[in-house]
């Protein structure tokens, strides 16, 4: 028999799951509404207002500061990009995680680049994390061109980028 469910207990799942993971609202409702359909799949109790705790929880973490959605983006933003995910997969990212498009668009207003400079840093970036294009050794940049530019297609960057990148152009 599953543990009865109140606002406390989730309060206590919110602060745990938040002291392991950085969150945003969305993030942390789903994972509240995970554990009541938990509760309720095991035949637990589940109160009519639950869906009122989860506001309420998820309000206090915010007031708190736990969340910030904001902060979630930027960090976000910047660990992808400095591993270089492209402009397509940091904005597919943010978005599964619940931001609004103008949290988006705000996050990358705030970059001095445009977004086909970011594609193309990070295109680069990658290029020289996997030894792609001009890192490979001269006898086999030739052969493996084709395939170098498909591993930075599947990474979500376009062609133009991806050729610039293994090339090593200017824009």
């Amino acid at each position: 028999m599953p543990k009865k469910l109140t606002q406390k207990r989730l309060y206590n799942i919110a602060l745990y799951y938040l002291s392991r993971y950085e969150s945003t609202t969305e993030k942390l409702r789903a994972v509240l509404e995970r554990r009541i359909y938990k509760v309720e799949r095991d035949g637990g109790d589940v109160p009519p207002e639950t869906g009122q705790w989860i506001d309420s929880v998820i309000e206090e973490m915010v007031r708190l500061g736990y969340i910030d959605n904001r902060r979630y983006a930027e960090n976000t933003f910047r660990h992808l990009s400095e591993s270089g995910k492209s402009v397509r997969t940091i904005t597919n990212k943010l978005k599964t995680a619940g931001l609004t498009d103008e949290l988006i668009e705000d996050i990358f207003e705030a970059q001095d680049l445009s977004t086909g400079e970011m594609d193309l840093e990070a295109a680069r970036k990658l290029v020289k994390k996997r030894k792609l294009g001009i890192w490979r050794p001269k006898e086999q940049r030739q052969e493996m061109y084709q395939k170098d530019l498909a591993v930075l297609g599947r990474a979500g960057f376009s062609y133009e980028t991806a050729r610039k990148a293994l090339e090593n152009e200017d824009p």
